[in-house]
């Protein structure tokens, strides 16, 4: 598939996500243009504010999960990934499991593996269309006499499941698939981890989908 298909799809995945909350703001603003009560005016401020930040919020996610953020070469922190992700999720389906941990600075992945983090954290969310956990745990080991951070993302919930394509999304060995945008983030998270030569494991559970990848410490 052109890499230009898979990125109008991942541009369609973000505007999809973002006609929700920009479309508040619209409502916001027709609110105050038409209402003189105060109240009424205080609402379409508050529906303002809120719809702002949840746009923003989005945007930072996907500034980072899609984009070269900060440049090429420039460093994405642990810290920084888990907090853009925690906005990300505040006022979506999924509540975000992701416990800090004293080592962070040695245990944080390069940039490429921020990038794949969050796109199965993006996944993980879509999985859980009734609400439920995205947990998220690292641990550094050993692998092949390097050291390499395993990570799992774990998505819970009352009908847990991925969307259409988005497991054959991650299969680069099989025959070519027809994308879409909520199937594109697994294919971009795949050829990322192909390009340190890691393959990402997908388990379905009961209530649960599971994501497993070794990603590279950042130097």
């Amino acid at each position: 598939m052109p890499d230009l298909t898979l990125l109008s799809l991942l541009c369609s995945k973000l505007c999809h996500d973002l006609v929700g909350p920009i479309s508040a703001v619209g409502n916001g603003v027709e609110i105050l243009e038409d209402e003189d009560d105060p109240d009424m005016r205080r609402q379409a401020i508050e529906l303002l504010a809120h719809s702002a930040e949840l746009a923003a919020n989005r945007l930072k996610f996907m500034r980072l999960a899609f984009g070269a953020a900060g440049g090429e070469g420039a460093a994405i922190s642990l810290s920084e990934a888990r907090q853009t992700a925690a906005d990300f999720l505040a006022d979506g389906r999924g509540e975000l499991a992701w416990a800090s941990a004293p080592d962070e600075s040695d245990l944080g992945p390069d940039k490429t593996g921020i990038k794949i983090l969050l796109n199965l954290i993006l996944i993980a969310n879509d999985a859980i269309p009734r609400g439920g956990t995205v947990g998220v745990v690292l641990r550094r080991v050993e692998s092949d006499g390097r050291a390499t951070v395993q990570a799992s993302i774990k998505a819970e919930g009352t009908g847990a499941r991925l969307g259409d394509g988005v497991e054959a999304a991650f299969d680069l060995t099989g025959s070519a698939i027809e994308l879409n945008p909520k199937s594109a983030p697994a294919s971009l998270a795949a050829n990322l981890a192909d390009s340190y030569g890691r393959v990402i494991s997908v388990m379905p559970g009961v209530e649960s989908v599971e994501f497993s990848v070794e990603l590279l410490p950042a130097q």
